[in-house]
C-alpha cells in the first residue's frame, strides 16, 4: 500500500477520533478504567455470573462518491453508523438462571384458569419445540446478518474501532431487571447498586436491536389485577442499519469497505413485534419478541438498498437504487408470490381481523396484511386487499382500520390512484361475509390519511391539503417526496353513508394535519361530533426522521411540533340526504395529472378552486385541551359513542420546554371538563403507546366505569439501557406493577392490541 493511501486512512481514523459522539477524555477512559477494577473487587465476594451488556453507537461519515458493482452508476456514500453490542461492564451483577421444575410448571404459557373462553397456551411449547427445530438454522444465519459488528474477511477496510464509554455513575438499582438465560428462563431482583449510563436521552431508543427464540418468565414488582389475563401485541422499529460490503478503488487497489444502509424516518424502520403473556392471578408475565423481516434484511444487504415494488412503501428514506430498479420491480417485496417476510408492517398489529383467517397481524402503509404466528410471531402470509376481493383496488390503504363491535365488520379502504384524483374503496369484512362487499366509494383529492372515523350511520374520511399529484405519487418510493402541504387549501371531510354507501355531503375547514383521530358519535339531531389530535400543518412529519431523532441538535425546527386536540361538529348531516340539498362535487387536485404543471399556470385556477370550496358547509372546531399529546387511546367500549377519558403520550414540564425533546409521559385528560386529571412521568424514561384494556364486567349488577381498567406500555429506561413493560390502574394512573425485560426495546409511533380472556 503507498503512502497517500496510509494518509487517507490516518485522516479517516482521526475523523472518527474528532466526531462529537466520540468525544471521551484520556481522563475519562482511565476513571473509567478505575470503576472497573473497583466494581471486580466487589464482585469476587459475590456470586460470578454474567455481565450486563451494554450499547455504544458512533456515526461517521465520508464525502467519497462510490461506484456500485452492479450498475456502475456513481453514488454517495452512506452515513456510517456503527453500534457495539458487545462492550461489558465487568462489575455489573447478573442475572441467575433458573431452570427448576417448580418454575416450569408454574409458567404461565403452560397452563391458564380453566374457565378461561380461548386456551392457546397448553400447547404453545409443544408449538414453540417444533418451531425452533424447523427454523433453527435459517434463523441462527439470518441473526448473525443483522449484527453491525459482522467479522468480514481479509482484504477488507473496516471502520475505526470504538473508543471507550464515557464514565459511568452508581445509583440504587431499579425494583426490577434481568436478561434472558435459557429457553425459559426466570428474571430476578438484583440486591447490588445499579450502573446508570450518563446518557439519559431518548437518542438510544431509535438503534438496532435484536430478537430471542426464548420467553422469558419477568419479575414482577407490584401486583397485576386478577382480571388480567390476556396476550398483549406490539410492534414498532427493529432495525434501522443494515451493514453491506461494497468495492472501492484505492490508488489502483480494488478493496472491500462495510458501509451501512439507514432507513431515512422512524416509521421506515424494519419492524420488532413483541408479545406479552399476562396471568394476573398468577402476578406473572412472559414476554418473547421477534424480528419480521430477516429475509428482507439479506436482500437489502445485497442489493445495498431497498426501493419498494409499490407506491407509499416507505416515509422518508433514500433507497440508495437507481430508476432501473422501478422499472424491473424493485429490490424488495410487495407483489403477489412475495415471501411473508419479504415487506415492513410495522405500522399496526391486530389480534384479529374479522374474515381473515389467522390470530395475529400486521399491516403497513401500502395495501399489505402480514399474518404472523401467534406464538413465535413468524411470518407465515403476506397478502393484500385486492387478493382477498379484486373490488378493493389500489395498491395504497389505510393502516388504521375500525372494528364496529355491533355488526362484527371490520371497515377499511384502498386507494385507487389516478392522474386527476383518487377514489377511495371503502370496504366491509366479517365472519359472515369473509370475501368482503365495498360500502362505497369517494372521488378526492390524492392525499396521505392515516385514519379516518366511523359513527353507527357514517363513515368520515378526512383529506388534509398534504396532497400529490397522481404521476408523482406512483413513481417516488417516500410518502413524503410524493406530497406536500398547501396553507391556502382547506382540510375536507366527505361523509358516507354506510346504509346506502352514498356520498352524502363535504364540509370545509381550515388547514391542518392529522396522524390519529380520536373517536367519532352522532348525537339525536344527526350531528356528528369528530375528535382529532391536530397540527397546524406537516411540520411534525418531517421531525420525526432517524438523523432528527438520533441528533436532538438537528431537528428543525429545534422543539417538536405542538398538537391540540380539537372537536369538529358537522352539523345535520341527515339534511344532506335528500338530492335536493346534496352539493357539487368537489375539485379534485389542481395540479394532478400528466399536464398538472400547464393548469397551475393559470392565473384563474386558484380563484376557481376557492370559490368552489366556499360553496360547500363548514365544519366549526372548539380546542378541547391545550396539551401536546399523540397516540390517543380511549376505552374502546366507547368507540362510536359519547365519553369522557383521553389517554395518550405528552410532555412532562422539563421537556415540553426542551429543544429536540420526545414525549417521555403518559397523560390522562376529560374531554368534557377540558382538564388534566393526571400524569406518569420516571425520569430518564420514555414511553410507547400506552394500551387501554378494559376491565370485564362480573354480570349484569357490576358496573364498571368508563375509566376502570390499565394502560400497558413498554416504556424505555434510558440511565439503565433497558425497558420495562409499565401497568397502570387507568383511572388514577398509579403503577400497579413493572417488569423490566433485560433488553432495550425501540421506541415505538406504531399501533398494538391485545386478546383478553374472560372468567
Amino acid at each position: 500500500m503507498s503512502d497517500s493511501n496510509e494518509d487517507k486512512k490516518e485522516k479517516v481514523n482521526n475523523e472518527v477520533d474528532e466526531h462529537p459522539l466520540n468525544s471521551t477524555t484520556d481522563n475519562d477512559d482511565n476513571q473509567h478504567e478505575t470503576k472497573r477494577e473497583e466494581g471486580k473487587k466487589q464482585d469476587d465476594k459475590k456470586e460470578e455470573a454474567p455481565a450486563r451488556t451494554e450499547a455504544a453507537e458512533i456515526t461517521a461519515t465520508t464525502d467519497i462518491d462510490l461506484a456500485t458493482e452492479d450498475d456502475g452508476i456513481s453514488q454517495p456514500m452512506q452515513d456510517l453508523v456503527v453500534q457495539d453490542l458487545d462492550v461489558k461492564d465487568e462489575s455489573t451483577e447478573a442475572w441467575k438462571q433458573d431452570t427448576t421444575a417448580s418454575n416450569k410448571n408454574n409458567h404461565p404459557l403452560e397452563s391458564v384458569v380453566d374457565n378461561v373462553e380461548v386456551d392457546p397456551w397448553a400447547q404453545q411449547k409443544q408449538e414453540q419445540k417444533k418451531s425452533q427445530d424447523d427454523d433453527e438454522e435459517e434463523d441462527e444465519d439470518e441473526h448473525e446478518d443483522i449484527s453491525l459488528l459482522d467479522n468480514e474477511e481479509s482484504h477488507t477496510t473496516e471502520t475505526p474501532s470504538l473508543p471507550p464509554r464515557p464514565p459511568i455513575v452508581v445509583a440504587p438499582p431499579p425494583a426490577t431487571r434481568g436478561v434472558t438465560a435459557a429457553a425459559v428462563a426466570q428474571v430476578e431482583n438484583v440486591d447490588m447498586q445499579e450502573v446508570l449510563d450518563n446518557d439519559t436521552s431518548h437518542v438510544k431508543g431509535f438503534f438496532n436491536t435484536e430478537d430471542s427464540s426464548e420467553i422469558v418468565d419477568l419479575e414482577v414488582t407490584g401486583q397485576l389485577p386478577d382480571w388480567l389475563i390476556c396476550e398483549h401485541f406490539t410492534v414498532g422499529p427493529g432495525t434501522y442499519d443494515i451493514k453491506y460490503m461494497r468495492k472501492m478503488e484505492i490508488d489502483g487497489e480494488l478493496q472491500h469497505v462495510s458501509q451501512f444502509y439507514t432507513f431515512g424516518h422512524w416509521f421506515d424502520s424494519l419492524p420488532l413485534v413483541n408479545r406479552f403473556d399476562i396471568h394476573g392471578q398468577r402476578n406473572s408475565i412472559s414476554y418473547r419478541n421477534k424480528l419480521t423481516c430477516k429475509r428482507l434484511i439479506s436482500k437489502i444487504r445485497d442489493n445495498h438498498g431497498y426501493s419498494p415494488r409499490h407506491p407509499a412503501g416507505l416515509f422518508k428514506t433514500k433507497t440508495n437504487q437507481t430508476v432501473l430498479t422501478k422499472l424491473i420491480g424493485g429490490s424488495g417485496g410487495g407483489n403477489k408470490g412475495s415471501k411473508a417476510d419479504a415487506e415492513p408492517c410495522g405500522a399496526r398489529i391486530l389480534s384479529n381481523i374479522p374474515g381473515l383467517e389467522g390470530r395475529l397481524f400486521c399491516q403497513n402503509f401500502a395495501n399489505h396484511i402480514q399474518e404472523l404466528d401467534p406464538f413465535d410471531m413468524k411470518p407465515t402470509r403476506l397478502i393484500s386487499w385486492n387478493e382477498i376481493n379484486p373490488a378493493f383496488k389500489g395498491y395504497s390503504s389505510c393502516a388504521n382500520g375500525h372494528h364496529d363491535p355491533r355488526t362484527g365488520e371490520y371497515i377499511n379502504f384502498t386507494m385507487e390512484v389516478g392522474y386527476q384524483s383518487t377514489r377511495y374503496h371503502f370496504f366491509t369484512l366479517s365472519d359472515r361475509n369473509p370475501k368482503g362487499t365495498v360500502i362505497g366509494s369517494i372521488n378526492a383529492p390524492t392525499s396521505y390519511v392515516n385514519s379516518f372515523s366511523i359513527t353507527r350511520s357514517y363513515i368520515i374520511l378526512v383529506i388534509f391539503p398534504h396532497q400529490a399529484n397522481g404521476m408523482k405519487y406512483a413513481w417516488n418510493e417516500s410518502i413524503l417526496d410524493s406530497f406536500s402541504f398547501k396553507k391556502s387549501q382547506p382540510t375536507l371531510f366527505y361523509v358516507l353513508s354506510r346504509e346506502s354507501g352514498k356520498h352524502i355531503v363535504t364540509f370545509r375547514s381550515e388547514a391542518c394535519f392529522a396522524f390519529h383521530h380520536i373517536n367519532a358519535f352522532e348525537d339525536d339531531n344527526d350531528n356528528i361530533y369528530l375528535d382529532m389530535i391536530c397540527y397546524s400543518d406537516d411540520t411534525i412529519a418531517h421531525q420525526l426522521t432517524t438523523d432528527s431523532l438520533r441528533n436532538p441538535s438537528n431537528m428543525k425546527p429545534s422543539r417538536l411540533a405542538a398538537s391540540e386536540v380539537r372537536r369538529y361538529v358537522l352539523n345535520t348531516v341527515s339534511y344532506y340526504s335528500n338530492a335536493k340539498n346534496r352539493q357539487a362535487s368537489v375539485p379534485s387536485n389542481g395540479s394532478s395529472g400528466l399536464f398538472g404543471a400547464f393548469r397551475r399556470s393559470s392565473s384563474n385556477t386558484n380563484s376557481a378552486t376557492s370559490s368552489a370550496y366556499s360553496a360547500l358547509p363548514e365544519a366549526a372546531y372548539e380546542k378541547l385541551l391545550p396539551p401536546s399529546i399523540e397516540l390517543p387511546q380511549i376505552n374502546p367500549n366507547y368507540k362510536m359513542h359519547h365519553y369522557n377519558y383521553l389517554y395518550g403520550l405528552g410532555f412532562s414540564a422539563s421537556s415540553a420546554i426542551g429543544d429536540g425533546k420526545i414525549w417521555d409521559s403518559i397523560i390522562k385528560m376529560n374531554v368534557n371538563t377540558r382538564s388534566v386529571m393526571g400524569a406518569w412521568y420516571e425520569k430518564d424514561c420514555y414511553p410507547s403507546e400506552a394500551v387501554f384494556i378494559p376491565r370485564p364486567s362480573n354480570g349484569p349488577e357490576d358496573e364498571v366505569g368508563e375509566d376502570d381498567g390499565v394502560l400497558l406500555s413498554i416504556v424505555m429506561d434510558s440511565a439503565r439501557a433497558t425497558s420495562f413493560l409499565l401497568v397502570l390502574d387507568a383511572t388514577s394512573l398509579s403503577v400497579l406493577a413493572k417488569s423490566y425485560l433485560g433488553t432495550l426495546v425501540p421506541l415505538s409511533f406504531g399501533r398494538g392490541s391485545y386478546r383478553l380472556y374472560t372468567l
